[in-house]
């Protein structure tokens, strides 16, 4: 239980930050974690670095679409093809130098971004007629009545910069830590 309880912690802060951002979606929508998470934890980590990121994350989506007002069900999949891109792209990620798994993760929110984003609008029939305005709406506005996207990527860029900053940081922090006991072991 004591080995347990750090991932139980952190997975409680991953959830009551999704909580968070869905109550206040105006100033702290998609201003989490989840991205790098599931970005650094497959860049640094292999597979096993995106398990926690995933249980969290199914684990409060439907509590905060259901405090969004949205409904759940197959909408879940959006955001699940966007983070799978996204750890997609962190494979190709392993064993970089942390600049570029920082730049890597930075890419990796764009992609998620315009994947759902570009769904939303494809799926959800008020974006109509289908055209290149009504997906331009999509990728900056979104739908009236709504917090506009522009404003969810910007909260998501600057979550990916600093929680991949954190993550990579502290990544490194622990790897050199360990490397210098190792060595001091060895002399």
């Amino acid at each position: 239980m004591q080995r347990a309880l750090p991932v139980i912690v952190f997975a409680l802060v991953l959830i009551s930050a999704r909580i968070i951002g869905a109550l206040n979606p105006e100033s702290f929508g998609n201003l989490q974690p989840f991205g790098a998470l599931f970005f650094c934890g497959m860049a640094l980590f292999g597979s096993r670095g995106v398990i926690l990121a995933a249980a969290t994350w199914v684990i409060s989506y439907p509590i905060t679409s259901i405090i969004q007002g949205y409904p759940v069900g197959m909408e879940v999949i959006v955001p699940a093809i966007g983070f799978t891109a996204m750890v997609g792209l962190a494979k190709l990620f392993r064993k970089s130098s942390p600049l570029k798994t920082f730049a890597g993760s930075l890419l990796g929110a764009l992609i998620f971004y315009l994947i759902t984003n570009t769904l939303s609008w494809a799926f959800e029939p008020l974006y109509a007629p289908k055209s290149l305005a009504t997906l331009g709406q999509a990728l900056w506005t979104g739908l009236p009545g709504y917090v506009p996207t522009w404003l969810f990527f910007r909260n998501a860029l600057i979550a990916q910069a600093l929680f991949s900053g954190i993550f990579v940081a502290a990544t490194r922090t622990i790897s050199f830590s360990s490397s210098k006991k190792t060595a001091q072991a060895l002399s």
